[in-house]
């Protein structure tokens, strides 16, 4: 009992000093706000409570009005902080005003047995009243703590979820206390006695709530160091009593073997709780998780994606791959860096990039110890960490130069589509080089977004060196296009030379056919040199360009037969190609007609257009041919005779001059190809 009795009296009076340094800095970082007043209020009651529990405990000279005073006082005054929060989120009028109403009650309640009025039975006292009224108000303010979470705004919840379970906790504990109180007619001694080393586990999460919650104007510093170990001894403290819960449990089973179990279940209990205590990896996770939840961020995120899409702005002024390592560099304060990139083979990691540094570094091979760490686990690689203890990397041995290496900290994995296309080494920064789990987040995810950057800038390179051989192709085949109609031309002066070579007529009429051959073969030389094909244009008259190119078909048959249905227009125009274009579509013409069919050139001007048409009466073309495959490129019907860009070429002409071509065919009735341009 004696021991008991000193615990409970050291549970409450560590409890006091807590609040009471809790109560100092909240007074010392109080700016006048009501809710601030309020919540050191609630403080200061709790310090005059715990340190009039540890006086009793000890010397028993505290009075039981008094005791009893402070109890009320100190659960009041946290119903009161509570309610005037619920007030700021508009919740429930109602259930204020029943919390405020049980407590005035328990409080005349309890001074009407103090001063005797004989409200209450005689045999009412104390330890009954405070039973009832202390349970009905750990459930109010439970009640209280559920309607501000429920009521709460999402942004809200962020800020106040650390004070919910302090406060939560506090009337939590009550709750389990007075509940025991009144349906065994006592409480449990050492329920009363953990209650002290409970209340002081959740000292620290009101003191982050009032720092993470600036409106109240408490502007006030709360050490990680002092959150984690807080946590700690609290957390140790549950863990006790639960095993104390089980081990008292074993005891009154008077059994033969109970003696022999409860000695064994308590070493047990006490080995696990030191393997639990000098876990790492345990502590780790615990400092992560409390700096996650209870703590503001290290970082302005909003700031941080400001500056990221600001540097990946800058590369009109550096590459995107030197930005790449700027982005990241900037982050930790690193003051250079190198990128490798996956190479085409996948072979191996290539040097692509430095960002103020000079020296050159060898590449990085896919099967390296360090690519296949981070592949597996998607960590970044501290090379601090590695040095002072390797043990965290499972295994991972570094490459002999980068072991080496002075300047070197972090390699960080550039991650796209789950693929490690990328790596990024940065240098040491000169300050602290300690990081914490908030680092190493920001640095993957913005190492994420930058390989997702570094995907998009090469597949634009590669969009871009494929429409420039998509060009050079295209140049290509128009040139041979018109190559091929050279080789026509020719080859039916070849044809009739032997018959006509003595003609003088023939012979002239090849001789101009060769000249216009040389000059269009040069023409396509200097478009082949120029990369591009260009446009010689000048005005001429309709008529010579549709005379010229039906003078150049007559030799075929059907003979195409020209008619001019308009006075002569001009246009602005290639003369050659338009030429070409038209010679086109009358041997096109031709090929789809039989030697007793008809073929017609004809010209008209209206609406500022000239129009060019030539009509056939041949096999004509189905409606799924014009929809799908007339202006398709590389799409011939002459096999290996003809390219199927002829059409296609032709159409492009037009649009390129401000006009278009259409078509209208009907099968074994013909078709009619009208070419349309501008009238100059």
């Amino acid at each position: 009992m004696f021991l008991m009795t000193e615990l409970s009296a050291i549970g409450y009076a560590i409890l006091a000093v807590s609040y009471a340094l809790l109560t100092l800095l909240l007074l010392i970082s109080w700016r006048g706000q009501l809710i601030g007043g309020l919540l050191a209020g609630a403080c200061v009651a709790s310090v005059a409570w715990a340190a009039a529990l540890a006086i009793d405990h000890s010397v028993r000279e505290v009075d039981m009005f008094v005791m009893f005073t402070l109890e009320v006082v100190r659960a009041g005054a946290w119903l009161a902080f509570l309610s005037v929060l619920l007030r700021r989120v508009s919740a429930v009028r109602l259930i204020r005003l029943v919390g405020y109403g049980i407590w005035i009650g328990v409080l005349a309640a309890g001074a009407s047995i103090e001063f005797n009025f004989q409200i209450l039975p005689s045999h009412i006292t104390f330890a009954d009243v405070l039973t009832s009224g202390g349970l009905l108000m750990a459930m109010v303010g439970l009640l209280l703590v559920e309607q501000l979470h429920r009521n709460a705004s999402d942004e809200s919840k962020r800020s106040i979820k650390v004070l919910m379970l302090g406060i939560g906790g506090i009337f939590a504990y009550d709750l389990f206390l007075f509940s025991q109180g009144l349906m065994l007619g006592a409480v449990e001694p050492w329920t009363w006695v953990a209650r002290g080393f409970v209340n002081i586990g959740f000292i620290p999460m009101i003191a982050i709530a009032a720092r993470s919650n600036g409106e109240w104007s408490l502007d006030i510093f709360v050490s990680r160091q002092v959150v984690f170990y807080s946590t700690t001894l609290a957390a140790v403290g549950v863990y006790l009593l639960l095993m104390a819960g089980v081990g008292y449990w074993i005891v009154i089973q008077e059994r033969a073997w109970s003696s022999l179990v409860s000695v064994v279940f308590f070493v047990g209990a006490g080995v696990l709780l030191v393997l639990l205590l000098f876990s790492s990896s345990l502590r780790a996770r615990l400092r992560v998780f409390l700096s996650k939840h209870f703590f503001r961020n290290k970082y302005d995120y909003r700031e941080e994606w400001l500056r990221l899409i600001s540097t990946l702005g800058e590369i009109e002024i550096s590459s995107a791959k030197e930005i790449a390592v700027k982005a990241l560099a900037q982050i930790v304060r690193s003051p250079s860096g190198v990128l490798w990139l996956l190479n085409d083979d996948k072979s191996a990691y290539q040097l692509v990039a430095s960002y103020n540094r000079s020296d050159a570094v060898p590449p990085i091979s896919a099967q390296d110890s360090i690519v296949s760490f981070i592949v597996k686990g998607g960590w970044l690689v501290d090379l601090e960490e590695f040095k002072q203890n390797p043990g965290l990397y499972e295994g991972m041995l570094l490459p002999a130069w980068l072991a080496e290496s002075d300047d070197a900290w972090l390699v960080a994995p550039l991650f796209a589509r789950s693929e490690l296309i990328g790596l990024i080494l940065l240098d040491k920064a000169t300050g602290p080089l300690k990081l914490n789990y908030e680092d190493r987040d920001l640095l993957k995810t913005v190492g994420n977004h930058v390989a997702v950057h570094l995907v998009q800038d090469s597949t634009d390179e590669q969009l871009a060196e494929a429409r420039q051989f998509e060009a050079y192709n295209r140049l290509t085949a128009f040139l041979m296009h018109d190559l091929n109609n050279l080789i026509a031309q020719q080859s039916l002066i070849v044809s009739n030379a032997e018959k006509h070579k003595r003609n003088p007529e023939f012979v002239d009429d090849a001789m101009n056919t060769i000249a216009n051959s040389v000059d269009r073969m040069k023409q396509v030389m200097t478009q082949l040199k120029r990369g591009e094909a260009s446009m010689a244009t000048q005005t001429i008259e309709v008529r010579f360009a549709v005379s010229t190119a039906v003078d150049r078909c007559a030799g075929r048959s059907p003979e195409p037969r020209l008619e001019f249905n308009d006075d002569d227009a001009s246009i602005e125009v290639d003369v050659e190609q338009l030429i070409m274009v038209i010679v086109h579509l009358i041997r096109n013409a031709q090929d789809s007609t039989s030697s007793a069919g008809q073929v017609l050139v004809s010209t008209t001007l209206a609406n500022g257009q000239v129009s060019i048409t030539v009509a056939d009466d041949g096999s004509g073309m189905t409606r799924e041919f014009l929809r799908d495959r007339l202006f398709r490129p590389f799409d011939s019907t002459k096999g290996s005779q003809g390219m199927g860009i002829g059409a296609y070429q032709a159409r492009e002409f037009a649009r390129k001059m401000g006009g278009d071509i259409e078509v209208s065919s009907e099968v074994s009735k013909g078709t009619s190809v009208t070419l349309r341009l501008p009238a100059d």
